[in-house]
């Protein structure tokens, strides 16, 4: 079975472009002239970390040069709601200024050779017309640019937002049931495995 979308044909200087979808169409069609420089005269590191990028299944944003110059692809585009398509391009600290002095951080580190890894991570985030508990996976790699130093980040976003609400239900839910357990007004265990173990037991 075929792929019926037609291949996206990227322009002549950027064939790094190549099969990176709706995001490999706007970054071509961008004006990097007041950052990046035209596509064509971008340094083969950052060609070849876009081209990656573009092709993964899951959320990637690559922050280049001290500022932090935002590209991502489809996946990240997704998660940035209503901020996309205008962060594409923007510096990092004024595409999401709400977490401002976290991407700061992940900048320093990252431009100084460190990586950050963080599970489940909390932030507050605006992405939809108002501000809204958020939870990630994050992993932040610095990129080496053509000197050996590094000369951006590379961020993979996994969002965990919908399995952190339903442990959080779980969890309830197992409390009050444990709670209701004890509180019954008559004797209650619980029995477990084929040689009916007690698991639990309430007071009665």
């Amino acid at each position: 079975m075929t792929d019926s979308k037609p291949r996206y044909i990227p322009p002549a200087d950027a064939p790094f472009l190549a099969g990176g979808g709706e995001m490999a169409r706007l970054i071509a069609a961008h004006d990097w002239g007041k950052s990046l420089g035209p596509l064509g005269s971008w340094p083969g590191s950052l060609k070849t970390t876009v081209g990656l990028m573009l092709n993964s299944p899951v959320p990637v944003v690559l922050l280049w040069g001290e500022d932090g110059i935002m590209l991502y692809n489809d996946g990240y585009s997704h998660f940035a709601g209503n901020r996309h398509p205008q962060i594409l391009g923007s510096k990092v600290r004024e595409g999401w200024p709400e977490v401002a002095d976290w991407n700061d951080n992940v900048m320093k580190v990252g431009l100084a050779g460190g990586t950050l890894t963080y599970n489940d991570q909390e932030l507050m985030l605006n992405r939809r017309g108002k501000f809204e508990q958020a939870w990630m996976d994050l992993n932040n790699s610095p990129v080496i640019g053509e000197d050996g130093k590094p000369a951006g980040v590379i961020a993979i976003v996994q969002e965990t937002t919908e399995r952190v609400y339903a442990d959080r239900r779980l969890s309830a839910e197992r409390q009050r049931f444990e709670q209701m357990f004890h509180q019954a007004p008559t004797f209650m265990v619980m029995l477990d495995g084929p040689e009916h173990r007690i698991e639990y037991a309430n007071p009665g």
